[in-house]
């Protein structure tokens, strides 16, 4: 085949390739469209098998074997496939276009602008993945039979989220039909992505598409590599370690999602989740208990509109982008490196402040934030007319919807301020209807409003100091 670069511009059967994309270990992959009559015209992904492979049946019959599992599954979180062909003696898959980021892409990038994916991002992305594995294995097409497809690369590269929001599952090249047998050829897969018995080239099911789903939900969530150190030394860990328990490394980590995350990685596939439909059903409960803003792909998108903006691109320090490098190269993380991950200990400051603070406060952040700063005059008189605002009626509130708290985050961060996206909300309790007047006058409110809580513990050491004085000097008079 010539080079890719030559083949621009050319066409495949019905297609225009129109630029290159990637290469993988048998195929590029290249943007191609597709043009009709009527001004019809459509993006879309071709894979085309390498010219050195074509004259080798046994690795043309795998091409076709992943066009042909590929074409049996219609699930939204699983990348279409509408056609496979031979042209000029070249074979090539035909896929659905997405547009958007890997998983791998934006992990790095979260590590960079806030150390992790927040916790409901993480969570949203495994539970959209064990639906497309849930499907991939018990689904039936309609057919009456289970398709029983083992991925066996499940890992951020092959996990892509669109601008819509929508998370993908790509790239069946080494999928197979069918639960596996041990076999003598090499293990297929990215070697910090296996199960045990991947490792150990034992029998396979689809439990062990879920302890690969388990570590990226382990990674993406701590903002760290699971499996560590190089590629004997991680399958080794695979096999032998048992992973630190979430709660190790991040103190707030959710106890129920460390519980999901745990099950998942048990090491013998009888101690993990039975079926990826028992994993999807955990986590959208986990989602659901924690009152998650991010239930739909419309804030999946909305947030990684924000990871990736230009106001994010100013929060990035030197510090993250070691942090970042370090989760893509697998490196070890030395243990005087754990005070980094005390996530609060830094404050941004300056025009990206206000990004920050979304992030980290609002329904899609990472950290919840802590008591504000102090704030200049004209700042707490902002925040007054905030706290002024007529608060929203406890029975309006839908079942099921974000609690009043993270509304006034969410409304908070929303508002125009000096920052990119606003302010945070302040933590002191907000006026209503009733109490309507000037900043200052709601200043002077609150700081009333303060005085007991601030001389109450006071005031009560001293009546019971001057009721103990009363008391002895009336035994000493009798």
């Amino acid at each position: 085949m010539p080079a890719s670069s030559e083949l621009i511009g050319t066409k495949l059967g019905r297609y225009t390739l129109i630029d290159h994309l990637a290469t993988g270990g048998m195929a590029e992959i290249f943007l191609a469209r597709q043009e009709s009559l009527g001004k019809f015209r459509r993006d879309l992904v071709l894979k085309v098998l390498q010219t050195r492979w074509e004259e080798y049946p046994e690795v043309v019959d795998m091409f076709l074997e992943e066009a042909r599992i590929s074409a049996l599954m219609r699930h939204p979180n699983i990348v279409d496939v509408f056609d496979v062909a031979a042209e000029g003696g070249r074979h090539y898959i035909v896929m659905e276009y997405i547009a958007g980021r890997t998983l791998a892409e934006l992990a790095k990038r979260a590590i960079q602008v806030t150390k992790s994916i927040s916790i409901e991002v993480g969570a949203y992305i495994a539970a959209e993945m064990a639906s497309a594995l849930a499907y991939m294995y018990d689904g039936q097409g309609g057919m009456g039979e289970p398709f029983r497809v083992i991925h066996r690369d499940v890992s951020p590269t092959n996990i892509l989220i669109s601008t819509a929001g929508q998370v993908k599952l790509i790239d069946f090249g080494i999928a197979r039909q069918g639960n596996i047998t041990p076999d003598s050829r090499a293990r297929p897969g990215k070697f910090t992505y296996m199960s045990p018995e991947q490792v150990k080239n034992e029998a396979m099911d689809g439990r062990s598409d879920i302890f690969c789903l388990g570590t990226i939900l382990y990674e993406i969530t701590l903002g760290r590599r699971l499996w560590r150190g190089t590629r004997e030394a991680a399958m080794k860990r695979i096999v032998d370690e048992r992973p630190r328990p979430p709660t190790f490394i991040r103190r707030d980590y959710p106890t129920e999602l460390e519980l999901i995350v745990l099950r998942a990685l048990e090491k013998k596939p009888e101690d993990r989740y039975q079926s990826a439909a028992e994993l999807h059903n955990d986590l959208q409960g986990f989602l659901m208990r924690s009152r998650a803003h991010l239930r739909s792909h419309f804030h999946m998108a909305d947030y990684v509109a924000k990871i990736f903006s230009e106001e994010a691109e100013a929060l990035i320090s030197d510090a993250g982008r070691r942090r970042a490098q370090e989760f893509v190269d697998n490196t070890e993380v030395l243990e005087s490196d754990q005070t980094d991950l005390d996530f609060d200990a830094e404050r941004a400051a300056g025009p990206g402040a206000a990004l920050a603070r979304a992030l980290r406060a609002s329904a899609l952040g990472v950290w919840a934030e802590p008591a504000p700063p102090a704030e200049e005059p004209a700042a707490r008189a902002e925040a007054a007319k905030v706290e002024e605002a007529p608060a929203a009626e406890p029975a309006a509130t839908p079942a099921g919807a974000p609690d009043q708290a993270a509304a006034v985050r969410d409304e908070a961060a929303e508002a125009p301020a000096d920052g990119p996206v606003g302010t945070p909300s302040s933590t002191k309790p907000a006026h209503g209807p009733d109490k309507p007047g000037t900043g200052a006058e709601a200043k002077e409110t609150a700081e009333a409003d303060q005085l007991p809580r601030r001389w109450g513990p006071m005031l009560v050491a001293a009546i019971v100091l001057l009721a103990v004085v009363g008391a002895l000097w009336w035994l000493r008079g009798q």
